[in-house]
């Protein structure tokens, strides 16, 4: 995946040994680390794509310059337009 944050894997594995080593019963601890895991990256996550937004730099374009996106999502649109047009004149 080309936008898996790495600081939330660290992050996560730094808990996980903090937990091991401080907790007195890591055994029962670590269902709730595992249960907690979805939602602290998922805060984790929201908030680097906030810092990430301001940056004006999108993930899912790998572009900088937002005219460019929005023309590579407008040839997209027109693509599946398209597609979907020839869907409809094959079936009718």
């Amino acid at each position: 995946m080309k936008c898996l944050n790495r600081n939330v894997l660290i992050g996560l594995g730094a808990v996980a040994v903090a937990v091991f080593f401080f907790a007195q019963s890591a055994r029962s601890v670590l269902p709730l680390l595992l249960v907690a895991a979805c939602p602290l990256s998922m805060v984790a996550m929201m908030f680097g794509m906030s810092k990430m937004g301001s940056s004006g730099k999108s993930c899912a374009t790998g572009q900088a310059d937002p005219q460019k996106a929005i023309e590579l999502k407008d040839a997209e649109i027109a693509r599946l337009e398209a597609m979907l047009q020839n869907n409809r004149t094959n079936h009718a």
